[in-house]
C-alpha cells in the first residue's frame, strides 16, 4: 500500500523509468514509504474512450490507506500522466478507494 495501476493506450518512452517516477510521485504525494508503494502499467493499445480509439487516455485506479487531500492529489496524479504519458488531459479517470487499515495485509500481518 498504496496501490496505482494504470491502463493506458499511451505507452510511455521507457516503461522502467515511468514505473519508478511514478512510485516516487505517490510515495512523495501519500508521504508514504517508497518501499510500500506498487505500481503497475497496463498498456492496452485498443483501449477506447468514448469510442473513439485516438484518443489518448488512462483509466487509473490509486488505492491507500487515507487520502489527505483527494481534490489536489487527482489534479496533481492527472497532470503527471498527462506529461509522462502524453496522455489527454481530458481523458485521464482516476478512481480513488480508501482502504481500512484492517482490510490490508503486508507480509501476512494486517496493519489495522
Amino acid at each position: 500500500m498504496p496501490f496505482l495501476t494504470i491502463h493506458s493506450n499511451c505507452k510511455p518512452q521507457n516503461t522502467e523509468i515511468f514505473l519508478q517516477d511514478a512510485a516516487q510521485f505517490v510515495a512523495a504525494e501519500l508521504h508514504k514509504p517508497i518501499s510500500y508503494v506498487i505500481v503497475t502499467f497496463d498498456y492496452q493499445p485498443q483501449m477506447i474512450f468514448g469510442g473513439d480509439k485516438e484518443i489518448k487516455s488512462a483509466l487509473v485506479e490509486m488505492k491507500s490507506i487515507g487520502f489527505a487531500d483527494e481534490k489536489s492529489l487527482a489534479q496533481k496524479l492527472t497532470n503527471f500522466l498527462a506529461r509522462e504519458l502524453d496522455a489527454e488531459v481530458d481523458f485521464i479517470n482516476i478512481h480513488f478507494i480508501d482502504m481500512p487499515a484492517k482490510d490490508l495485509s503486508i507480509g501476512g500481518n494486517l496493519l489495522g
